[in-house]
C-alpha cells in the first residue's frame, strides 16, 4: 500500500523554523534568476525539478513557501519515505518504482491531487539523482501518463536548481524556471516537456552568474 500525504500544521510550523536555520547555516544566498511565470489560478501545478542532491526536497519546499504559496505535495521513493516518515506530515507521498501496480496507484493518487486548484505537486522526472550537467538525461514516463489520463487540465513547470561556490565561504543556490506548459499540450506531444526540461538545465548553467536575481533567503 502506498503512503499518502498527511499534512499537519504543527509539523510545518516546526519544519519552517528548522529549514530556515539550516539554509542560513549552509548557504550564502538562494537566488532566483528569472521571473516566475503567470499562472491560471484555477489550475493546479506540477513542478518538475532536477534531482541532483540531498537538498532537492528542501529547495522546493522553500520555493513554495516564498513564491508559490500553495499546498505542497512531493512524490518520494517509498523506501525513503518509510525511513523519513516525518515528511509525510509535510505533504510527501510514496511511489515504488519496482512494483508496477503500486506505481499506478501512486500516479492515480497524483491525479486526484490535481483536482484541487491550489495544490502544487512535485515530481522528479529523472527518478534518481543525476548531476545537473549530466549529458545523457533520461526521464521517466510517469508525467506522460498523468498528462494523458488526468480528468483536468493543469500546469507543468520545469525548475532547475544548481549549487555553486563563488567568492563566499558558503555556496549559493540558484533556481531557474522553465517555460510554463499546458498538460493538454504535453499529452499530445510528450517531447515538448522533455525538451523544455533539458533546455532549462542548460540555461541555468549558462545564466546563473547573471546580476539580475531575486534572493529568497
Amino acid at each position: 500500500m502506498m503512503i499518502k500525504a498527511d499534512h499537519k500544521q504543527w509539523a510545518e510550523f516546526v519544519f519552517d523554523i528548522y529549514l530556515r536555520r539550516l539554509l542560513k547555516k549552509s548557504f550564502y544566498e538562494f537566488r532566483i534568476i528569472n521571473e516566475l511565470p503567470a499562472f491560471d489560478h484555477s489550475k493546479s501545478i506540477i513542478v518538475t525539478p532536477n534531482h541532483f542532491s540531498w537538498w532537492d526536497g528542501f529547495f522546493i519546499y522553500w520555493a513554495n513557501k516564498k513564491l508559490f504559496s500553495r499546498k505542497l505535495y512531493v512524490l518520494m521513493l517509498e523506501e525513503q519515505l518509510k525511513r523519513y516518515w516525518f515528511f509525510k506530515k509535510l505533504g510527501c507521498y510514496s511511489i515504488d518504482l519496482n512494483d508496477s501496480r503500486k506505481m499506478i496507484v501512486s500516479l492515480k493518487y497524483t491525479m486526484d491531487l490535481l483536482l484541487k486548484s491550489n495544490n502544487l505537486v512535485t515530481i522528479y522526472p529523472q527518478g534518481e539523482i543525476q548531476a545537473y550537467d549530466e549529458k545523457h538525461i533520461v526521464l521517466k514516463e510517469g508525467l506522460d501518463f498523468i498528462a494523458k489520463k488526468s480528468a483536468v487540465d493543469f500546469h507543468i513547470l520545469p525548475i532547475a536548481f544548481k549549487i555553486h561556490y563563488a567568492n563566499e565561504r558558503l555556496p549559493i543556490v540558484y533556481a531557474r524556471f522553465g517555460k510554463l506548459l499546458n498538460s493538454k499540450d504535453a499529452a499530445e506531444n510528450p517531447q515538448l516537456f522533455k525538451d523544455e526540461f533539458i533546455n532549462n538545465l542548460a540555461r541555468i548553467n549558462s545564466e546563473y552568474s547573471t546580476s539580475n536575481f531575486k534572493s529568497i533567503l
